[in-house]
């Protein structure tokens, strides 16, 4: 079965094997604009709202598939950033959070330029996407420095908890944009937070509020809003781009504090070179890459729930790597944030202004 519309010189098919081609005569010589990935340069070949529209039939007949994939794509980066932990740690002893931002956010910068000069783009575009890029970057370097600060002076199980207030977060920013959040986005936004209570506080810790909890919260807001810029920038800018201009912001966060609250020492710099590499190449280049690549296709607020997993990988890796406890509390606290993940992937009805 096809469903065509012709508009002028433009010719808009949508054919049964689940392929979106765009073709025009003469302005675009023919050039193809495949699939779901392509809708950037689909909505350079027609109009908005006819685009859109076939994109719509598309999303009906496989609902899922590149949901599915957002899902997926989403968890193996949070195993990855669950290890990153162990990286920060390991170089806060050497260097310091200004420095340790400033080296790691370069070396992801780095690491994706070349990607961006594989394509050329319109100079607009290539606008749009290192602005967008810049602004991102400058809170995800806010929020790096900050979470370093934070980790100095208080436990890790704190800041990994604390960490994932953004999960409520984002819900409520949603909520000041005008976005409505469903009902079930909060019962498993509050059902993950308190698996991760589980997870990452111990038995017989006293809960107080300290001022490294306080960079924490104040971190945990910031991710909340980079997550929201991602969410916004993925669908409208061209990533590489997107993505180095993102780090590089952010390592100028960093080099700016470097410069003036801290010394370089080649001794220190050495000692935490491979944990910097860690953070800079997979931590970042990667991992924030297959973030964008997922956020895609999912929601804010579901993906917020995903990255809040990192609790999960963090207590399986301080096992078998740290001989950190496993007990019935924190294997508990693992199974309600399952419940909480499958739950916010279960089907729902579609509401007009609202956000799964």
């Amino acid at each position: 079965m096809e469903h065509t519309n012709d508009i002028g010189e433009e010719n808009i098919s949508l054919k049964a094997e689940g392929t979106l081609s765009f073709k025009e005569d003469r302005s675009l010589n023919e050039e193809q604009c495949i699939g779901e990935e392509q809708l950037n340069r689909a909505e350079q070949c027609s109009s908005k709202e006819q685009v859109v529209g076939v994109i719509d039939i598309e999303r009906e007949k496989h609902p899922y598939r590149e949901r599915n994939k957002g899902v997926i794509i989403l968890l193996l980066t949070t195993m990855i950033w669950s290890l990153a932990f162990i990286a920060q740690s390991t170089a806060m002893d050497q260097i310091g959070p200004f420095a340790f931002v400033f080296y790691r956010h370069l070396l992801s910068g780095l690491c994706l330029l070349p990607f961006a000069f594989l394509k050329p783009i319109p100079k607009e575009e290539r606008r749009e996407s290192i602005k967008g890029g810049i602004i991102t970057g400058i809170v995800l370097g806010l929020a790096s420095v900050i979470q370093q600060f934070g980790v100095k002076e208080t436990t890790v199980g704190k800041a990994a908890f604390l960490t994932t207030l953004y999960i409520i977060l984002i819900p409520i920013f949603a909520l000041i944009i005008g976005k409505k959040p469903k009902k079930k986005i909060w019962f498993c936004a509050i059902l993950a937070l308190l698996g991760v209570y589980f997870i990452a506080i111990k038995t017989g810790t006293k809960f107080t509020i300290g001022a490294g909890d306080r960079y924490i919260i104040f971190c945990a807001a910031l991710y909340a809003i980079q997550i929201m810029q991602v969410d916004y920038y993925v669908k409208k800018v061209k990533m590489p781009w997107f993505m180095s201009m993102q780090f590089f912001a952010g390592s100028l966060v960093g080099l700016l504090g470097f410069i003036l609250f801290e010394e370089f020492s080649f001794g220190n710099f050495q000692a935490a070179l491979l944990p910097i590499a860690y953070a800079g190449i997979m931590s970042g280049a990667v991992a924030f890459s297959m973030q964008s690549y997922a956020q895609k296709r999912l929601e804010a607020t579901v993906a917020s729930l995903l990255m809040s997993t990192t609790a999960v990988y963090a207590a399986i890796w301080g096992w078998l790597f740290l001989g950190e406890s496993l007990g019935i509390r924190e294997i508990f606290g693992c199974l309600i944030m399952a419940v909480a993940v499958v739950y916010a992937q279960l089907p729902g009805k579609k509401k007009e202004n609202s956000i799964s």
